[in-house]
């Protein structure tokens, strides 16, 4: 578990081992190719459709046994990381805060407040969880990888 803390309203702990049922989690391809969270947003032209798939179901024919083995094929090989946006959003920086201080004991890294949307955590590859205790790789995704830290540990805004 990783605490943000420093010139932040509210102090959060964030737990990188429930990340894998999150939704927000993308793969590392999909970021590649610009997506930044797994979250899709759910429209339907008008509400007769709404209603209609609801009553009767979406998808004919069923297919959740099928699409439930495959995201659990997924889950199991893949390399996922998160945005940290939103995580950032929540504990409400300070007006004086400038950055984000990524720490793992023996070095850190600088990430400006204006760059968090591009601050991805890594923290599962092919599978499995990067470190046994649980910390994450963390690095600035633009189109190329940036200020990347391994196993961070500490996180402030400073």
């Amino acid at each position: 578990m990783i605490q943000i803390q420093g010139k932040v309203k509210f102090k959060i702990t964030l737990d990188p081992s429930t990340w894998i049922f999150d939704d927000r989690k993308i793969t590392i391809e999909e970021m590649e190719a610009g997506k930044t969270t797994g979250v899709e947003p759910i429209s339907f032209k008008d509400n007769k459709a709404w209603n209609r798939d609801i009553l009767e179901g979406g998808a004919k024919p069923p297919t959740l046994n099928s699409e439930k083995k495959f995201k659990k094929q997924q889950l199991l090989e893949g390399t996922y990381v998160i945005n940290m946006a939103p995580f950032f959003a929540i504990t409400e920086p300070e007006a004086d805060a400038a950055a984000i201080r990524l720490s793992n004991g023996n070095e850190h890294e600088d990430i400006r407040l204006e760059d968090v949307s591009q601050l991805y955590f890594q923290f599962s590859k092919n599978g499995k969880r990067l470190y046994e205790d649980g910390m994450v790789d963390a690095f600035i995704y633009n189109g190329e990888y940036s200020q990347k830290i391994d196993h961070v540990n500490a996180i402030e805004a400073i």
